[in-house]
């Protein structure tokens, strides 16, 4: 589990009480928080300090929100302020399935950047050479002491060079076009979630759908869906209702055969949701999760029942959350 270790001292050259709180990223992994955050000045750069030195996922929540702490968005992410409990279920509602309803097409709409879920399909792209892990590695206790900027260099340098060297066969292509299939983004949008919550997050995942070019799938009550390219912000937001948690409405949609699906959501809805699902007949290949609240989230449990990985990225800090 990643801790905080806070220490203070004074210098006479300062005349005044220096902050020296270490963060231990990762077993007898520590580094001053100053310096991290110096040398860390964005989500790439800690995602790709995350696949350096290894951090599971999370390690990595907990370095990121530490590092990028003071923006709307990571406060979003983190707060935990959401669902985290399932809700009680009468089991003959499961066959209530009224079927996926399609958004209205959006042309042309011009979609922001994002500032830290892009990253997350980014890094999926993103494999370390092993020689650079073993220098970082060597060069831990070094890093620790550089200034901020000298170790921001460092990381940046490093990046670069690692996106330089060669590769064998086309990683990005195993991602993106393994089997032709497609990539779906589902994002909750019901009252646990927040109408506050969601307006804050939304460019974020509106731009990763983007960079993942894929379907986008917002559930509540019912689920409204779009093809790739065909959603911006404002469409998206005009449908979504913040009512009840129902993911077996999700149900038509997992008769699919899937790439990449990201799940971006609390803990919430009910036991038989998850049922609903797993009798579907589709698969999905990898299944990201990113959850608003301190466990993994419930929707990646249902949608999990028809996939060949789950996988982890985002949690939000607190004494629930499951390492591995």
């Amino acid at each position: 589990m990643t801790s905080l270790t806070t220490t203070t001292s004074s210098t006479s050259e300062l005349g005044s009480r220096v902050d020296l709180s270490l963060m231990e990223v990762k077993p007898g992994l520590k580094f001053p928080v100053s310096t991290l955050r110096a040398m860390l000045p964005d989500a790439e750069t800690v995602f790709f300090f995350g696949k350096v030195y290894e951090l599971n996922h999370v390690q990595l929540s907990q370095l990121l929100y530490t590092v990028l702490p003071g923006t709307d968005l990571v406060r979003a992410l983190s707060d935990g302020a959401h669902s985290t409990d399932l809700q009680g279920y009468l089991g003959e509602m499961v066959d209530d399935i009224y079927g996926v309803e399609d958004g209205d097409v959006v042309f042309d709409p011009t979609i922001d950047k994002g500032e830290i879920l892009p990253e997350v399909w980014k890094q999926l792209e993103v494999e370390v050479a092993k020689s650079l892990k073993e220098v970082a590695a060597k060069l831990t206790d070094v890093v620790g002491m550089m200034p901020g900027k000298t170790g921001q260099m460092h990381f940046q340098s490093m990046m670069q060079l690692n996106a330089r060297r060669p590769t064998i066969g086309d990683y990005r292509a195993t991602i993106k076009h393994g089997r032709q299939q497609q990539n779906l983004l589902v994002l909750d949008v019901s009252g646990s979630m927040n109408q506050q919550t969601v307006e804050t997050i939304i460019t974020d995942v509106v731009a990763l759908a983007y960079e993942a070019n894929a379907h986008l799938a917002i559930v509540s009550n019912d689920v409204v869906h779009w093809e790739p390219g065909n959603y911006d912000v404002d469409s998206v937001l005009k449908r979504a209702t913040y009512g009840g948690t129902h993911y077996e409405q999700l149900a038509p949609l997992m008769d699919r055969d899937w790439g990449v699906v990201v799940a971006v959501a609390d803990y919430d809805s009910y036991i038989d949701a998850r049922d609903a699902i797993a009798q579907r007949s589709g698969s999905i290949e990898l299944l990201l999760d990113i959850s608003l609240v301190n466990r993994p989230t419930f929707l990646s449990e249902c949608l999990g029942t028809r996939a060949k990985e789950v996988r982890p990225i985002l949690v939000a800090p607190g004494p629930y959350i499951l390492s591995s």
